[in-house]
């Protein structure tokens, strides 16, 4: 009865914990867009000083900066730089999480997670209930690999205690241990 009880439990805190892991991305996404939304601002500024001077060139512009005898300015130069190649590459990934299904962006998240990202989520994440059917799909399937490995760990002391059983074989008995 015991063991029956403790199945039920880890069954129901598979499916609550797996239930969480949608809601989780969902709240990453929106971090991933207030960057996105961020940094496009901030590229914007840079626009607006190379469509005043460079024919709205921003190439041009990073390369006048990179070219300019102050290490100051040159070294701005490979930050907007990095600022552009992050921003499409988050943008990128802000599309697939905001137009992919579930079952599409767990596994691009376990594959493609930024930490920082993570960390920040994880201190600000609001546990919820979602209601749509993959959600629900997902926590069922926690519940079941949960009770699944509360059965195995139950299960495995018998099957070492097995396994040290005389066992006949070519009708010799010979002791496994």
């Amino acid at each position: 009865m015991l063991k029956n009880l403790l199945d039920k439990i880890c069954f129901a805190f598979g499916v609550i914990l797996f239930l969480q892991l949608p809601q989780f991305i969902d709240q990453y996404t929106q971090r991933i867009g207030g960057y996105v939304d961020s940094q496009q601002a901030q590229i914007a500024e840079y626009q607006m000083l190379a469509d005043r001077h460079f024919d709205g060139d921003l190439n041009a512009y990073i390369t006048r900066l990179k070219q300019n005898p102050d290490p100051v300015i040159a070294d701005s130069a490979q930050q907007l730089n990095t600022l552009i190649v992050n921003s499409e590459s988050l943008a990128h990934e802000a599309e697939i999480y905001e137009t992919k299904p579930l079952w599409y962006t767990i596994p691009y998240f376990i594959s493609h997670f930024r930490i920082d990202l993570v960390k920040g989520t994880a201190r600000n994440f609001t546990p919820g209930m979602p209601i749509n059917l993959w959600s629900w799909l997902y926590g069922l399937v926690g519940g079941v690999l949960f009770s699944l490995f509360f059965n195995g760990v139950i299960s495995l002391p018998k099957i070492l205690i097995r396994k040290k059983t005389v066992s006949v074989s070519n009708n010799h008995p010979t002791i496994h241990s």
